[in-house]
């Protein structure tokens, strides 16, 4: 590896400037959406024993957070610079691979190039939770890159490789063993090599089971957090629409959003997403006969996008992070292609001209990107703009006026985020908060119910019914909902201070000063608690 990166040197130095110079405007992007809980609301992001106990077969990720937290804290440029280092790294290696593998310094170039800097694939890199794509892609081409060099140690290590891969993601890399048989078939020897592959298709088997227990956890937490609806999508409906997305996304990457919900399509639209498919099928069983080089890395795409690609509802139809590692078996794709079309040197000059332009162009869209997920704001307005049939996105813009003072502008978004999905249990709470605020009590404790009843596992809303009842007088009813706010949040330290602040309105001394007491077992420095002790004894 060092001598080949000596080697090209300059193509590596070109590929090293174009991502930081196409990136170094998210640096200092504030941590968005699953950053808030996985990282600022984790108070385990700095316990190492805590991220590999909690994720035994799955503890990249987490350790990379707790790498990032001890070196810079809560601050998200050391997240997020991680991220930008393994794009770099799967850049330089798309290179390495493919120009031993194609023997081509032109179309290693031009494909790293387009993967440094496009914009589809820039939200796994820009968003610090969907830096697992980023992760388990780099250790993939590692174990490719390993695989494809000759000796007993690299095979070793290439196993190792794909196993940091499946430790990095829970799904993506699962399909990804049948990369080896394949590599085999087109570039190898299959009848003398095929057995090399069955070690990854054992690990990815065993990965498979291990993590066959969290299905259960995905599906409940796609349908409580998320409201996505149980149930079995039409194949013949959901690939089409996928893969047509995506290409367009490659083509012409203009709509870029965090919701692809814009997917509703008119007969006429859907017979043409139909014929794309189709086309590009073709195009895949053509080259098996015609051009076995483009027929590996138009499988290579299906292969990546496969565990996507299912009917059972476990994740988003469209997602840009899907993209990030499919994405490099269309762009090769496209550079053995144009490589025959630009041989002729009449023609070279024009193709370069092209490519930089090409080049340039998308690194400026990548970096407008960039401003995108500069903060909440940014996203959300940004997402409203091109998903606007995403109650998901009226939901968050609703936030977004709420913190700016336009309450009446958040009311018309949350209500509109009930509008399109009528069992919304977090828009409805963020709609009684909103009143609340107002001053409309009546209309806050309704949606604060409702929203208790779309997603019982609000604990939020039990708490501010308590509030409400509280204010009112209505200890009883203070009582009953605080308790099933803990019922559901236990460890919460203020949920039991309020509780301790119920018992001593209904006249209960004893009972509250057990909840001080239990909440300074805790957290002895709790002042709260300590100060309301003081009261009750005196």
């Amino acid at each position: 590896m060092p001598i080949l990166l000596k080697q090209n040197r300059l193509y590596i130095l070109i590929l090293i400037l174009l991502v930081f110079i196409t990136y170094v405007n998210s640096l200092n992007n504030a941590f968005l959406s699953d950053d808030l809980p996985e990282i600022v609301q984790n108070p385990n992001v700095g316990n190492l024993l805590s991220a590999i106990s909690t994720h035994p077969t799955g503890f990249i990720r987490p350790v990379i957070y707790w790498i990032s937290f001890h070196i810079g804290g809560l601050i998200p440029f050391f997240f997020r610079i991680t991220n930008v280092l393994f794009h770099l790294g799967s850049t330089i290696l798309i290179f390495v691979i493919l120009n031993r593998i194609h023997k081509s310094k032109k179309v290693a170039f031009f494909v790293a190039s387009l993967f440094a800097v496009h914009p589809a694939i820039a939200e796994a890199v820009i968003w610090i939770s969907g830096g697992m794509y980023a992760q388990y892609s780099f250790f993939f081409l590692l174990s490719l890159f390993f695989y494809i060099k000759e000796g007993r140690k690299f095979y070793w290590w290439s196993m190792f490789c794909f196993l940091l891969s499946l430790m990095s993601h829970p799904v993506m890399p699962v399909a990804l063993w049948l990369v080896f048989p394949l590599f085999e078939l087109v570039f190898g020897n299959f009848k003398k090599n095929w057995l090399k592959a069955l070690p990854f298709l054992l690990l990815s088997i065993a990965y498979i089971f291990v993590n066959l227990a969290s299905l259960p956890e995905r599906e409940t937490t796609l349908h409580s957090v998320h409201y996505q609806e149980k149930g079995i999508d039409n194949m013949f409906v959901l690939v089409p629409i996928a893969v047509s997305s995506y290409l367009q996304l490659l083509i012409f990457p203009k709509g870029l959003t965090l919701y692809h919900s814009e997917l509703a399509f008119s007969q006429l639209e859907f017979s043409i997403i139909i014929a794309v498919c189709l086309i590009f099928l073709a195009l895949l069983f053509i080259s098996f006969r015609k051009n076995k080089p483009i027929f590996f890395w138009l499988s290579f795409f299906w292969l990546a996008l496969a565990p996507t690609l299912t009917p059972f509802r476990l994740n988003w139809i469209v997602a840009e992070r899907y993209l990030y590692l499919p994405s490099i078996g269309l762009f090769t794709s496209l550079g053995l292609i144009l490589n025959k079309l630009f041989q002729k040197q009449k023609y070279q000059y024009f193709g370069y001209v092209v490519f930089t332009i090409a080049i340039i162009l998308l690194s400026v869209r990548t970096m407008v990107r960039n401003v995108d997920w500069q903060n909440e704001d940014n996203l959300w307005i940004a997402t409203g703009k091109t998903s606007p049939s995403s109650p998901n996105t009226h939901n968050n813009l609703g936030d977004v006026y709420g913190r700016q003072g336009d309450k009446q502008a958040a009311l018309r978004e949350f209500q509109t985020a009930i509008a399109l999905k009528p069992n919304y249990g977090d828009a409805y709470h963020n709609l009684a908060n909103t009143y609340r605020e107002l001053g409309e009590m009546d209309k806050a404790l309704e949606n604060y119910q409702k929203a208790t009843e779309y997603n019982p596992g609000l604990w939020q809303s039990y708490q501010n019914i308590a509030a409400i009842y509280f204010e009112r007088k209505l200890y009883d009813k203070a009582l009953e909902n605080i308790q099933k706010a803990i019922e559901i949040n236990p460890k919460n330290i203020n949920l039991r201070n309020n509780l301790g602040i119920v018992f001593l309105a209904k006249g209960e001394k004893q009972k509250a000063k057990e909840i001080f007491q239990l909440v300074l077992s805790v957290d002895p420095q709790n002042q709260y608690a300590q100060q309301a002790l003081i009261e009750i004894n005196k």
